[in-house]
This record gives structure tokens, C-alpha cells and sequence, in this order.
């Protein structure tokens, strides 16, 4: 098999997962964003980001305690999230245009999905798994975000109240509107229908992916943002 066509059968397979989904009555509320950052690419063996859709049932409230059994290795990422206000449509789109797309920001968490199998994941094996897309949290909006400079955002994730893990969204393709344009493009030339109005735009680790365990509180602060959390059944 060549490389184009294992990679038109990765997305035929997420087209096939997506369709499942939506036969089950889901609803797509948005996208999330993966490989953001140079060493995440390099280590699957892509130039790109690669992204996945979310849908209604993916989402876990702000707070909530939420059960991780025992050896599942679920982790968290803290990422910004784009809320639309306009439709985006590739081929050709910039940053500039992502940002005046933009209707707010919100902070985010990201739960993505266990890699499943022995060997390390691929470029197209996520492409089938749907980028590992499985829960997500998202935090307040904020319309007034234009004073922010978004390529130096800070966020720092605390567990039990003790500091874990920092970072800024210069991590994500050095501005997270950078990583919405590049996906935007790619599903152009795939033919896709591009991104819309109202739908939710996770885009991306900002912060290392902290492992949950029974018991954890987890809190990501955002500069300006505010806060989201949630904790982890100590039964799990």
C-alpha cells in the first residue's frame, strides 16, 4: 500500500467512525487539533497537524468528578479553544483570518483517547482513531479577547493545589490561529466542508499531558481566562 493511499484509507475509516457516530443520533460541536508543535509531527512522521471532530457527547462539565479505571491512562492537556462566529473555508486561509473568525476564547482541557496496540503510534493510524478524539471540558467564553496576544498566553496545571505542569501558546505552531489555518486548508483539499459558525476549536497542547489518578483534583489556569478543573473518582 502507498503512503497516499494508507493515508486515504486512514480518513475513509474516520469518515466511517464519524458517520457511526452520527447515526447514533451525536452531533459534531467541533474540532480538536493534534501534532501542534514540531516534536509531536516529527515523532509520527508528518509535516502537518492532524485534527479529529468532537461531538455533543464528548463533553464533561466544568467540576465533575469523572471515573478513570485503574490502568486506562487517560491524560489531560490544557488547550485554548476558539469559539466561531463565522465560517471558515480553505483553501487560502491565514491566521488573519482565523482571528477575524473568532467570536471568543475559552479555556479548555482535553481527555484524549488511549492509543490502542503495541506499536507507536503513526500519522495514520490517529488519522483512523479520530485524533484519539474521546472527552473534552470547556470553560466560560470571553468575547473580549482582542487585547490578548495569543501567541504568549500563559496556562499552568495544578493537581491537589500544587503546580505540575506549565506552558504558552507560542507551543502550538507558534500562535494556536496558525494550527486552525493549516487544518482549515487540509480539509479544503480533501474536499471537506470546512469549519463553522458556533462550533468549538480545541487546538492543541499548550501544557505536557498530565496522567490521571484516582483521587486527583485537577485545575488549568489560564492568564486572563480563568480556570477549569475536574476530578478523578478515588474508586476508579
Amino acid at each position: 500500500m502507498t503512503m497516499l493511499s494508507a493515508h486515504q484509507q486512514a480518513a475513509h475509516t474516520r469518515h466511517l467512525l464519524i458517520e457511526s457516530y452520527l447515526e447514533d443520533g451525536m452531533e459534531i460541536v467541533g474540532i480538536k487539533l493534534s501534532l501542534t508543535s514540531a516534536d509531536a509531527q516529527t515523532r509520527v512522521g508528518t509535516d502537518r497537524p492532524l485534527w479529529g471532530w468532537l461531538t455533543n457527547t464528548m463533553e464533561v462539565t466544568n467540576g465533575d468528578v469523572i471515573a478513570d479505571p485503574a490502568g486506562l491512562g487517560l491524560r489531560a492537556e490544557a488547550e485554548l479553544v476558539f469559539v466561531l462566529g463565522d465560517d471558515i473555508h480553505g483553501p487560502g486561509v491565514t491566521s488573519r483570518d482565523v482571528l477575524a473568525a473568532t467570536a471568543a476564547l475559552c479555556p479548555g482541557i482535553e481527555l484524549p483517547a488511549r492509543y490502542d496496540g503495541d506499536a507507536a503510534p503513526t500519522a495514520d493510524g490517529l488519522i483512523a482513531r479520530n485524533a484519539l478524539a474521546n472527552h473534552f471540558v470547556v470553560g466560560a467564553p470571553h468575547a473580549a479577547w482582542q487585547h490578548l496576544d495569543l501567541s504568549l498566553l500563559g496556562v499552568v496545571m495544578d493537581v491537589d493545589g500544587e503546580p505540575i505542569a506549565s506552558g504558552c501558546t507560542a507551543n502550538v505552531m507558534g500562535h494556536p490561529a496558525n494550527a486552525i489555518a493549516s487544518v482549515a486548508n487540509d480539509l479544503a483539499r480533501q474536499g471537506g466542508s470546512g469549519l463553522r459558525s458556533g462550533q468549538l476549536i480545541f487546538t492543541g497542547a499548550i501544557t505536557p499531558a498530565v496522567v490521571l489518578q484516582p483521587g486527583m483534583t485537577l485545575e488549568a489556569n489560564f492568564a486572563h481566562l480563568g480556570s477549569i478543573g475536574i476530578s478523578v473518582d478515588r474508586e476508579s
